[in-house]
């Protein structure tokens, strides 16, 4: 009996061990609470910003994560390695030191949102990149169009590379992005918006710049509600940001924010497309530089809101007969109507503001190579527009020169025909100022051996 008593205890004892292994293993293994958002955003402060991430972070602690809502960041500061942390009310807690990264690389973001995915599932995400943004702009020659700029590294990530990225993004998440917001400057355009428009569901960036203390994280996050869908989201996120800057506001800063169905991009692709080719086909492109003018501009002269365009064509419209493209101006304005769900200005001087902005270099300007290199530009026509606006700017120069007797522009697009002698624009001016000077006789006759000449000179470069 004693014996027998010793091995139920013992069995019991050993029972009682493997229900208490089995309750460690599952509380090791368990998966973590699905929520109805996670907010993750991928903060870049490795940079002059490195004060203003910090604090951002602290905005963020001053809501915090809660029974429906994650907040979690990954932070890489200006001296010191970064790490990921969880934002939890009044408190910002460490999760994970990551070292020193280069946030310039797109695929520390697509490691991060596996990090995400794996520790903070949620039915819907909100991914935000947070850092400088630039405009397409000339430094030292090279074209730089990208966010995310780290100076440690000197590397950023570009617009195609955006594509990489959030493609692996949604393979990881196994959905779209919900809400893919920027807190960077100028990158509300059109091109930025199809290098994204098959990853997320709506896009919340700025056509201006912002300011240092970008996103008001509190305000946006306290408004926060379970349930909320994605465009009340990215809905909610543009008014707060708004009033933040607004003139009543305790910090007024000029500044834009909205957002973008990017469902509706496809839609504003084709209208892109049908008014470049309503442009070129009709000879417009000078109407279309000019109109350039007088749009609404940002940082970057090049960088125009697309609505404020077609708004400032309208004084050139009357002097021209033309159904296709008034048709192809009021398809691209409902176009983007339809596409953004929410924009607005701070200041009278961005009132022009619509919500997409779009590179379009003055007259005289050309298309850079890498801008050419874009998805955007290698599928829709709006380049080749681009290049319709500098080469009817050169051509109208010479014209007007040589039907006044001057010969001076006509010598310098001679001497870079010899320079770049497969430009279409030269063979075009060729045949312009040939027409001139045979048939309409319009060259004034003490300049007419010059023209010749020059004429000749031209033949010669465009052959080779």
């Amino acid at each position: 009996m004693k014996k027998n008593l010793t091995a139920i205890i013992a069995a019991s004892a050993l029972m009682f061990s493997t229900v208490n292994l089995e309750a460690a293993q599952q509380k090791q293994t368990k998966q973590p609470q699905l929520k109805d958002w996670t907010v993750a955003v991928f903060l870049n402060a490795d940079n002059n910003l490195d004060y203003f991430g910090a604090r951002d972070e602290k905005e963020m602690a001053q809501v915090g994560s809660n029974d429906y809502m994650n907040i979690v960041t990954l932070i890489d500061r200006e001296r010191g390695p970064a790490q990921i942390n969880y934002i939890e009310k009044n408190n910002i807690k460490k999760i994970k030191d990551m070292g020193e990264l280069d946030m310039g690389d797109y695929r520390e973001f697509v490691k991060f949102v596996k990090f995400v995915k794996e520790n903070y599932p949620a039915k819907k995400y909100c991914f935000n990149i947070w850092n400088h943004g630039s405009g397409w702009k000339d430094k030292q020659k090279n074209v730089v169009r990208g966010v995310s700029y780290d100076d440690s590294s000197n590397n950023h990530i570009t617009t195609n590379q955006l594509t990489i990225a959030l493609k692996e993004a949604n393979e990881i998440l196994g959905q779209k992005i919900d809400v893919l917001g920027f807190d960077a400057c100028l990158m509300q355009m059109a091109e930025v918006l199809y290098a994204c428009k098959d990853y997320a569901k709506y896009m919340v960036a700025s056509e201006e710049t912002e300011p240092g203390n970008g996103a008001p994280y509190d305000e946006i996050l306290k408004d926060v509600k379970k349930g909320m869908t994605p465009a009340d989201f990215a809905d909610n996120w543009v008014g707060s940001f708004l009033v933040s800057y607004n003139e009543d506001s305790e910090q007024p800063e000029a500044t834009t924010q909205s957002a973008v169905d990017l469902s509706k991009v496809d839609k504003l692709i084709d209208a892109i497309n049908g008014f470049s080719k309503a442009v070129i086909a009709g000879k417009h492109s000078g109407i279309v530089g000019r109109a350039q003018a007088w749009a609404q501009h940002y940082a970057y002269y090049e960088n125009i809101d697309l609505i404020s365009l077609l708004n400032a064509m309208k004084t050139y419209l009357k002097d021209v007969n033309d159904p296709s493209l008034t048709t192809a101006i009021e398809k691209l304005r409902a176009a983007v109507k339809e596409a953004v769900i929410s924009h607005g200005y701070t200041d009278d001087k961005l009132e022009n503001s619509h919500g997409i902005a779009i590179f379009l270099p003055g007259m005289s300007a050309s298309v850079p190579k890498l801008y050419r290199e874009l998805a955007f530009a290698k599928d829709t026509m709006w380049d080749d527009m681009i290049d319709e606006i500098g080469k009817r700017a050169v051509i109208d120069e010479v014209l007007k020169d040589v039907k006044a007797g001057k010969t001076d522009s006509f010598k310098k697009a001679v001497a870079k025909a010899k320079k770049d002698p497969s430009n279409a624009v030269y063979r075009s001016l060729l045949r312009e100022v040939n027409y001139l000077y045979a048939s309409e006789n319009a060259v004034p006759a003490e300049s007419k051996s010059e023209v010749e000449k020059l004429l000749n000179n031209l033949k010669e470069a465009v052959k080779r």
